[in-house]
């Protein structure tokens, strides 16, 4: 071995950890993470960061500036943009649609049309008429559309809903209520009394007739103008028949005036398609 051999290793060993520091940093240098540098964000598996998120996803919390979501009077009024007020709340059921005036924390600036929402309280439906349309109600809170309770049909300004109509007045169980009832600010229930005649068999049963509150047309009316029933019992029948047929039962209804809706008329003359049992409120 030459004397610049020796000389060679000699300086390698005396510098050992010299030369150890410098791979190791090189090393360090090529496989950093980010270690303690790193920007904050989630780490993922693969040992990367990722960005932190910026839209996060709803706490269901109202917007921090809404009025609707204060529910003291003191509150209300720190607030510049907001103003303490009645507002109309309904309820439905036996009676019909009632309604009550509620204080509520509104915008004072009442921009849009009149709209009602609904929430649940207490295992039952609050709905409220606004006279504008609020952008800062709560979560808890939907617009009512005929998807939502019966009492959304109270309000006057209640969504068109004819499908549900048949429960909305079927849950109405007082005369004077029925009447009265309205939604989408026509009168659309009324009282009638009801014969169900059994199957459709030219049998009158002797069932009792039951009082039922039903969707109708012409509600409230006083006066008819009946044909001239050739039928067995009924030639001077002073009121309209009418007839359906609900759960294989032919029900029967005499009346004068009002309608029901989704009923057959019973014509003067019988026909093939008509029910004998027209003849049996005739009786």
């Amino acid at each position: 071995m030459n004397l610049f051999a020796r000389l060679s290793i000699t300086l390698c060993v005396a510098l050992l950890p010299a030369c150890k520091d410098s791979d190791a940093g090189e090393t360090s240098s090529a496989t950093s993470t980010g270690g303690t540098t790193e920007a904050p964000g989630t780490s993922t598996s693969s040992g990367t960061t990722a960005a932190p998120t910026t839209s996060g996803s709803s706490t269901g919390e109202p917007p921090k500036d809404s009025c609707t979501a204060v529910t003291s009077e003191a509150e209300c009024l720190t607030k510049d943009a907001c103003t303490w007020k009645g507002v109309v709340q309904y309820t439905h059921g036996a009676q019909g649609c009632q309604g009550n005036i509620v204080d509520f924390c509104i915008a004072r600036d009442t921009a849009g049309s009149p709209s009602a929402w609904y929430r649940e309280v207490d295992g039952d439906a609050q709905v409220v008429e606004f006279g504008y349309s609020p952008d800062d109600l709560p979560g808890e809170w939907t617009e009512c559309s005929c998807d939502g309770p019966l009492t959304c049909l109270c309000p006057s300004i209640a969504p068109d809903c004819p499908d549900r109509l048949g429960e909305f007045c079927g849950a109405i169980g007082a005369e004077l209520a029925c009447g009265q009832v309205t939604t989408h600010g026509d009168l659309v229930c009324d009282w009638f009394s009801v014969s169900p005649e059994g199957p459709k068999d030219d049998t009158c049963a002797d069932s009792a007739e039951k009082k039922l509150c039903l969707p109708a047309t012409m509600v409230g009316a006083k006066s008819c103008t009946p044909p001239t029933y050739t039928l067995m019992n009924c030639g001077t029948w002073p009121q309209e028949l009418f007839w359906r047929e609900l759960n294989g039962v032919i029900e029967v209804i005499t009346v004068c005036g009002p309608r029901p809706l989704g009923w057959t008329q019973c014509l003067g003359d019988d026909t093939p398609e008509q029910p004998d049992e027209c003849n049996c409120r005739c009786l």
